[in-house]
């Protein structure tokens, strides 16, 4: 029995088919890109045309690669970026995709500031309102108010694809919380919120539970990306929380989902908006459950940017990049803890809402090169101060979640956990033992997951995860665990310094 998994990120478009057991015979990405409007340069679009050729491609792309026959597929759910989303009017068709970095709600966020003021973020667990929907659509309004008239519904690019899939317009609870909309203690949407934004309620899709069958596939879906008609469409949730379900989180455990960005989160059976309003509440897919969030921000994406930075000059840059990630384990072997005194901070940070749209300046601080007693600077000490920049911040993030209780443990998921150096190097940062499942995509595992509950292989999320999450050996600190002690402090005073 296999099901297929789509997870429209922020860079591009994965589908994966997986079996029962948590297994993928095949996957298939392309990269997409964003426009910037004219005279608005804060702001970023696509096209939802182009982006659903490039999604039916990959969900094509999956089936040939996994060998499996189309008729073979029992299910499919869709994940996203969280905070992405589209405009229809009331025929369905697209009048506006806006992804996750589209900040044109910097522009009319005041509105809900002078409105409701703190209290949004005692509805909505959420802060600042740039960020969410109800400010981009407010924008619409004073912007764009012919196109603002149309809007008959808003869904999360998710929920959007599912809506392309079978023409039902429905979210869940997850995905819902990521628009700023929905009330996270009630799990509703906030009649406050609306009223504020004098905003219709009806745009808004029904809230459904992860893993029920909310449609199937319509003649249309299968003629432009051949995945069979009448396959159950199953709710699954946004790409975080996907990765949750894939990582067996439970309540009062740390996952860390280390991708271009590093979510730290800790599941809670209780809600809880915290006032000095650093870090999020979200709800969680799962029943009676909220998400405390405390982000590490851009990680994995400034890895990938200074490796592109060594290697500009190469004769070769793209087959220089590939061959450091591929060797990145053994470029970073014999380096010490600090990498020889070496401190960064290019953006891996600790959480704070209120200061989220300040841009401080990067900063860097290593000996001085020229000095024979001191061994210089090159590129691998330079990437081992970018890891332990990223893990520095991370321990920073779970020190934060910890104030409002202590974890049980600490489970990470994502890109960066396909190294080894990476994993073992945070372990040592926080001295404390981590767990890495064997399956880093896990916003489409856990997609995954949602669909073979669809297609009644499994009555429960529990049931499916325990059965499809496979984990490496836990990564346990070692001797350098106590030089990084000292060595997390001295980033953090660094951190400071910059502030």
């Amino acid at each position: 029995m296999v099901v297929a998994a789509i997870d429209a990120g922020t860079t591009g478009v994965r589908c994966m088919i997986v079996d029962n057991k948590g297994n993928s015979p095949g996957i298939s990405r392309t990269s997409w890109d964003y426009t910037t409007p004219p005279e608005l340069e804060i702001a970023k679009e696509f096209n939802p045309s182009q982006f659903w050729k490039l999604i039916c491609s990959v969900i094509k792309g999956a089936v040939k690669h996994s060998g499996i026959k189309p008729s073979d597929l029992k299910a499919v759910a869709t994940t996203s970026q969280r905070h992405g989303l589209v405009l229809l009017d009331s025929n369905g068709n697209e009048l506006h995709g806006g992804p996750n970095i589209d900040a044109r709600g910097a522009m009319t966020q005041y509105l809900i500031d002078e409105s409701l003021g703190e209290t949004y973020h005692e509805i909505t667990g959420c802060w600042p309102p740039m960020m969410f929907a109800p400010s981009r659509l407010a924008w619409f309004e004073e912007e764009q108010p012919e196109l603002y008239e149309k809007v008959a519904h808003l869904l999360p690019i998710s929920d959007w694809i599912t809506f392309k899939l079978s023409g039902v317009y429905v979210t869940d609870k997850s995905s819902a919380s990521a628009t700023g909309f929905l009330d996270v203690r009630s799990n509703k949407w906030s009649e406050e919120v609306a009223s504020a934004l004098n905003t219709d309620l009806s745009i808004l899709p029904e809230i459904r539970k992860a893993g029920e069958v909310v449609g199937e596939v319509n003649s249309e879906a299968k003629k432009e990306c051949g995945l069979p008609k009448g396959i159950p469409v199953v709710q699954a949730g946004t790409d975080t929380h996907c990765a949750l379900l894939a990582s067996e989180s439970k309540v009062g455990e740390i996952s860390v989902i280390a991708g271009s960005t590093t979510p730290v989160m800790m599941i809670i059976d209780q809600c809880l908006c915290v006032e000095d309003q650093k870090i999020w509440t979200g709800s969680h897919m799962k029943e009676d459950q909220w998400v405390l969030e405390s982000n590490a921000t851009l990680t994995g994406a400034v890895l990938e940017w200074v490796v592109k930075l060594l290697c500009e000059l190469s004769d070769d840059p793209v087959k220089c990049r590939k061959k450091t990630f591929e060797n990145l384990d053994y470029l970073m072997n014999d380096i010490p803890p600090g990498s020889e005194e070496t401190f960064v901070n290019l953006g891996p940070n600790v959480m704070d809402c209120q200061q989220i749209t300040d841009l401080k300046q990067a900063r860097m601080v290593f000996p001085q090169p020229a000095l024979p007693q001191v061994t210089p600077l090159n590129s691998a000490r330079m990437i081992h101060a970018v890891l332990e920049n990223v893990a520095f911040a991370v321990r920073g993030n779970i020190e934060q979640l910890e104030l409002y209780g202590i974890s049980s443990g600490v489970k990470v998921i994502g890109g960066m956990s396909q190294s080894t150096t990476w994993p073992q190097l945070l372990a040592n940062v926080l001295n404390k033992p981590i767990s890495t499942p064997v399956q880093y995509e896990g916003s489409l595992l856990g997609a995954a997951i949602c669909a073979t509950i669809g297609a009644g292989y499994y009555s429960s999320i529990d049931k499916a995860a325990s059965a499809m999450v496979r984990w490496k050996p836990a990564y346990q600190p070692d001797s350098r665990a106590e030089l990084y002690g000292r060595y997390y402090s001295r980033w953090h005073e660094l951190r400071c310094e910059g502030n």
